[in-house]
């Protein structure tokens, strides 16, 4: 395979950023969890909010499942970070579509993901 033909979301899975056990211990305002029993992936968000409680200081994940859907919940971090709550509400599954150029077929992995952090919004 080329460098041309590597996938966008590969650098995620490769090299991720906000995998859980990067973090010390914090004070995580928001957790939410999703699972999708036919790809096996199970997939957990957490929220920090800054000092204002307005906005995400930091977001982590936890993924067991397949590549694309750690890619995905390293890409969903990245973007939350310094995002006001109501911004990141707004994150749909077309924007990891076109951030990640994911294949109809990995749509689920950014499903997986985008269900988690509704889960973790309404602990906020």
């Amino acid at each position: 395979m080329s460098t041309t033909d590597t996938p966008i979301w590969l650098t995620h899975f490769l090299a991720p950023q906000h995998a859980l056990s990067k973090y010390d211990i914090m004070q995580w305002q928001g957790s939410g969890s999703a699972d999708t029993p036919g790809a096996d992936a199970v997939c957990r968000m957490l929220l920090c909010l800054g000092e204002d409680g307005q906005r995400i200081k930091h977001a982590a994940f936890e993924v067991f499942g397949p590549p694309v859907a750690v890619a995905c919940a390293d890409w969903a971090c990245e973007w939350l970070s310094d995002r006001t709550i109501a911004a990141a509400r707004s994150l749909s599954v077309k924007d990891f579509e076109q951030a990640l150029a994911l294949a109809p077929s990995q749509r689920y992995a950014a499903l997986l993901v985008a269900d988690a952090l509704a889960e973790a919004f309404r602990c906020l």
